[in-house]
């Protein structure tokens, strides 16, 4: 593993010390320098009871790490090291044992929302039950509330008054969050603000942390929120002496989420001296790396090191397709590929954008359409989804849904936690509750034709197994197919990949097509950026693209929808 090492990656593996932190361009290797690093510190460590948190933003990430730990050394992270997701981290040693000490529950917090659940409280009779946005506001670092989602067609009001101040309907979401936090229910988003509150009022706990674990690692740091770094300030506050942060902030793509890459930025300059600059590409070729950097406010473009793929000819290209026949641009593009003996494959070609309608397009289906559910019935959903998902082979998955929604369902609850779970099961018995959920997964009708017809004959079913359980959508809804509602993309039959440019964020293809549209999903022209000499750092809009174009190792090719664009973009890349 410590072989293949660069210079700078050896150093960064072997020498540095104290609080530093890594900017890496795309395909430098980070995560496999930090996965060797940490590798460095295991074989070295000889504190029992102290040990190094390794962590990232995605379990994906972490995975990633864990991976290369065992195919290339045999090694396995054990007691008293932790590698998992920051949030992890701070649910495991912050909030869940301290939340009740700052949110007035008096017992331990129960999280709840994405991705720790469905939750489905509110009362679809009444034109603003604020309950039902629980899961998806939060606050932020100076008390004020704000959304945790990207989608603001979840809220039916206006955050904002025309002079600039405050809705009334803030104040009855900041009501609704503390209404429930007294209950003990938090997102991950509140856990994050009550662990920040909790370090602060509690500075021993931050020193017991620090004392914990003497080392942290944080992979893509660069997606860190104001929370997050404020929690990791607190900890070398209170006595962290070596922290190494790794990321690029060119990729931070993630601000629906509250990502801050100037964060990151800051953190580079506070510790300039000790920090380091990652900028030899393994991934793709010269010529990509000399087109995609010119969206980057870096001084030169990475150096491509791969001796397979750093003199690879072909230089990336801008086309133009018609909306209506993107099919012909796909024909074209998998045609080049050919042409440069790449085989088509899951593994090795991608085509990605940054709009899900292009995939709705791609895959002949029509546009996600405004969904049937009612508010406080969302485990009508589950139902139906748990029998769409088994009806694809997804039989685990379908179970565990299955019986959550079930048990919300027939106790009229908005959230069902692993304790009531748990109490329910024993109630029935272990083996009757598995029996009863899967023989109702095998009953409920098959998953195809009108939603509508379809709840009314799954509630008649339930009725008929004792399962009285209110099974209604919105009056007047918009009927439509399963298809329409949960269609898995993963069971797509295509021979190449795709998705949008988030999914495939950190991975590697040989050939990508990335299909842009005339304006970002927040609305600006893209041509208006980079005619305005932004650049990655100055708009997401242009991180995901940037993202996006640096995916390939020998072949790229962008196409937006018109010559307008064409010539802005090429301009701007190829020139």
């Amino acid at each position: 593993m410590f072989e293949s090492l660069s210079h700078i990656q050896r150093t960064i593996v072997f020498e540095k010390k104290g609080l530093f932190a890594v900017k890496a361009c795309p395909g430098s290797g980070k995560t496999y320098t930090t996965a060797a690093r940490l590798a460095h510190k295991l074989n070295n460590w000889q504190l029992s009871t102290r040990g190094i948190a390794v962590l990232s933003f995605t379990n994906v990430a972490w995975h990633e790490i864990r991976k290369m730990l065992d195919q290339n050394l045999g090694m396995t992270i054990n007691f008293p090291h932790h590698l998992g997701t920051l949030d992890s981290f701070i649910n495991k040693f912050i909030f869940l044992p301290f939340g009740h000490l700052i949110m007035g529950c008096g017992k331990r917090p129960i999280l709840v929302g994405e991705p720790h659940g469905t939750w489905s409280a509110g009362n679809y009779d009444y034109d603003y039950d604020y309950d039902q946005y629980f899961d998806c506001t939060s606050f932020s670092i100076n008390d004020g509330v704000i959304p945790t989602t990207a989608d603001f067609k979840r809220f039916h009001f206006k955050w904002r008054n025309k002079d600039g101040s405050e809705s009334g309907h803030v104040n009855r979401l900041r009501e609704t969050k503390m209404k429930y936090w007294k209950q003990g229910y938090a997102t991950q988003a509140d856990a994050n603000y009550f662990s920040l509150k909790i370090l602060e009022k509690y500075p021993n706990i931050a020193q017991s942390i620090a004392m914990r674990f003497p080392e942290l690692i944080i992979d893509e740091a660069q997606d860190t929120s104001e929370i997050q770094m404020g929690i990791i300030n607190k900890l070398i506050d209170n006595g962290l002496k070596n922290v190494m942060l790794v990321g690029d902030p060119d990729q931070a793509i993630f601000e629906w989420n509250d990502a801050r890459p100037d964060l990151f930025i800051d953190k580079f300059n506070e510790w300039g001296k000790n920090s380091v600059v990652l900028d030899e590409n393994r991934r793709s070729s010269q010529n990509i790396c000399n087109v995609t950097y010119n969206l980057t406010s870096r001084d030169n473009p990475p150096v491509a090191v791969n001796e397979t793929v750093k003199n690879y000819g072909h230089i990336p290209e801008v086309i133009c397709y018609k909306p209506e026949c993107i099919q012909q641009t796909i024909d074209y593009f998998l045609h080049l590929c050919e042409q440069h003996q790449i085989e088509i494959s899951h593994e090795k070609v991608a085509v990605i954008f940054r709009s899900k309608s292009i995939q709705s397009q791609i895959l002949s289906q029509p546009e996600r359409i405004e969904h049937p559910w009612l508010v406080g019935r969302y485990y009508v959903r589950d139902i139906a989804k748990s029998k769409y998902m088994a009806e694809k082979g997804r039989i685990l998955d379908a179970f565990k849904l299955a019986e959550k929604a079930i048990y919300k369902g027939l106790h009229n609850k908005n959230y069902c936690s692993a304790n009531d779970l748990n109490n329910w099961i024993l109630e029935r018995g272990f083996v009757h509750h598995r029996q009863n959920i899967m023989h109702i997964l095998r009953c409920l009708p098959s998953p195809t034709g009108s939603i509508i017809e379809w709840v009314k004959q799954a509630s008649d079913i339930l009725r008929c197994h004792n399962m009285p359980i209110k099974m209604n959508l919105k009056p007047n809804c918009v009927d439509c197919s399963f298809d329409e509602l949960f269609r898995i993309t993963e069971d797509c039959s295509e021979r190449f990949r795709i998705g949008t440019v988030h999914t495939v964020k950190g991975e590697t293809f040989d050939a990508v097509l990335l299909i842009l549209k005339e304006r970002g999903a927040k609305g600006g022209y893209y041509r208006t950026m980079l005619s305005q000499g932004l650049k990655t750092l100055d708009d997401e809009e242009l991180r995901i693209a940037y993202v996006g174009m640096t995916r390939p190792s020998k072949l790229l090719v962008i196409a937006v929808p018109s010559e307008k664009s064409r010539t802005v973009w090429e301009l701007k890349l190829l020139n």
